[in-house]
């Protein structure tokens, strides 16, 4: 499995516990299982994402704008429909936002990557194990661990793919904010000013 894209940070990944499975929780071995389940669950992912929807749309920003964060919000598995919150003071508030969940992201992409890779090599592991052995309690022990790892593969599987998406989607923001408002950044980029109350960028009201 290749890296996840992304454009905002350096990686730093940490190497999540290492599941350890014993003889004594035979024949219901689910330490690998339970590791899978919890990184699998991308629900806080998606709520940070739906709160950036919810900023978004407080802002009163075109929801072209902002439509990769919500496309990302269902890839996590919410659908943001009622999302609100504060609105975004300036537009770099918005893009440090994106830049933090995509940090998030980063950083559960990297611990899917180890725990499938720890899970498929004791499986291994297991089954050379489980082919050389007659002691009927190991072979017990032996296929339980392999249902359990077999278990945690198939719980990770969805989750490179939303991982993938999310980021992707969240990484097309910043240009499809750029394209929508390119005229408004020109202007003012020439010297120009906004309308009295305009969002993010005001001009001065001249009768003061």
């Amino acid at each position: 499995m290749g890296e996840l894209g992304h454009s905002c940070w350096d990686i730093h990944p940490t190497t999540p516990p290492s599941p350890t499975v014993t003889r004594r929780r035979c024949p219901h071995v689910t330490t690998w299982t339970g590791h899978a389940e919890t990184l699998a669950d991308t629900t806080a992912l998606a709520a940070q994402a739906e709160h950036l929807t919810g900023r978004c749309r407080a802002t009163g920003l075109d929801p072209r704008t902002y439509a990769g964060i919500i496309a990302a919000t269902i890839a996590l598995g919410a659908y943001p429909v009622n999302a609100t919150g504060t609105p975004w003071p300036q537009d770099r508030d918005l893009i440090e936002g994106i830049c933090d969940l995509l940090d998030d992201i980063a950083d559960r992409w990297h611990d899917y990557i180890r725990l499938r890779h720890a899970a498929a090599t004791e499986r291994a592991r297991a089954r050379a194990h489980l082919n050389a052995t007659s002691n009927p309690h190991d072979k017990e022990y032996l296929q339980a661990v392999v249902a359990d790892c077999t278990t945690a593969l198939d719980v990770l599987a969805p989750l490179a793919g939303r991982l993938r998406a999310a980021s992707a989607r969240l990484n097309d923001t910043p240009e499809q904010l750029g394209e929508t408002y390119a005229a408004v950044y020109d202007l003012v980029a020439r010297g120009g000013q906004m309308p009295r109350n305009g969002r993010w960028i005001t001009g001065e009201d001249p009768s003061c």
